[in-house]
């Protein structure tokens, strides 16, 4: 029951949630019209803001830059690569094998990294995240092992870690799973976006020296996104769903920070 509160609740904090429940309440607040236009007005101002694109693409810079700076250029050897759950879909009909979504940068770029003879051995995080009863999906560690063999990693190799549902349970889970293999030093690899968070949850609660590898920029560099017009300046204003979506993205990541550093995970 924790954990399916510590999923739900958030929704109603990002922008979407928290706009649809400040028009609720106005429209529930009957008896002072003026308080009831404010709160509409207020809930519409809310969800417009976080939907203009201008906004969001900020909010995944202030994210996507920390990560690219705390990236090195040249990515030493470790003792494993880390690879966060997130990004792949299971085998399940009528799908013809795992496959990739935005996310799956990360077990890509842990793939190359494997190529490239950064680490023996290629850790695959994620547990079965579902609230619903028989669900046949396992977990994701063990999709992204299946995918990892097709794309030629040996499979004795691979050290699955299914049971983790939250990047603190990742941090604390591998951090046991390095100790007990005798791992000093991992490559954590993850989304640009998702970084910050999980450098910061595993430096403190793994005990172990993490280089950061970020992947799967959502976003080209402010430089290199070219010059405005005043079509793309309108455009800019103008509510997108797929803005808002980045926009509730970069909020989680800062109010999931926040919060585990209240709780000392971070």
């Amino acid at each position: 029951m924790g954990f399916l509160l510590s999923k739900l609740l958030p929704l109603l904090v990002y922008p979407l949630g928290l706009g649809l429940l400040l028009q609720l309440a106005g429209l529930t607040s009957d008896r002072r019209a003026k308080l009831s236009r404010a709160l509409g007005a207020s809930g519409i101002a809310m969800v417009w803001l976080f939907a203009m694109p201008v906004t969001s693409r900020q909010l995944i810079w202030g994210l996507e830059e920390r990560a690219a700076a705390l990236t090195p250029q040249a990515i030493p050897n470790a003792d494993a690569i880390v690879v966060l759950g997130g990004g792949l879909k299971p085998a399940l009909p009528p799908r013809r094998g795992v496959e990739v979504s935005e996310g799956g940068d990360r077990l890509l770029t842990g793939v190359r990294l494997m190529r490239q003879k950064k680490a023996g051995t290629l850790v695959t995080s994620g547990a079965q995240i579902s609230f619903t009863a028989a669900d046949p999906a396992p977990a994701e560690a063990f999709s992204a092992k299946v995918l990892a063999e097709e794309l030629g990693v040996p499979s004795q190799r691979i050290l699955p870690n299914p049971l983790s549902k939250t990047t603190a349970e990742e941090a604390r889970d591998i951090g046991q799973l390095a100790q007990a293999r005798g791992w000093r030093t991992v490559l954590l690899v993850t989304s640009a976006f998702h970084l910050p968070r999980s450098l910061a949850t595993f430096e403190k609660r793994s005990g172990l020296t993490v280089i950061p590898v970020a992947c799967d920029f959502l976003l080209p560099e402010r430089q290199r996104l070219g010059r405005p017009t005043a079509s793309s300046f309108i455009q800019d204003l103008l509510p997108d769903a797929g803005a808002l979506y980045l926009s509730s993205v970069a909020l989680k990541e800062h109010l999931g920070l926040a919060l585990y550093r209240l709780k000392g995970w971070a």
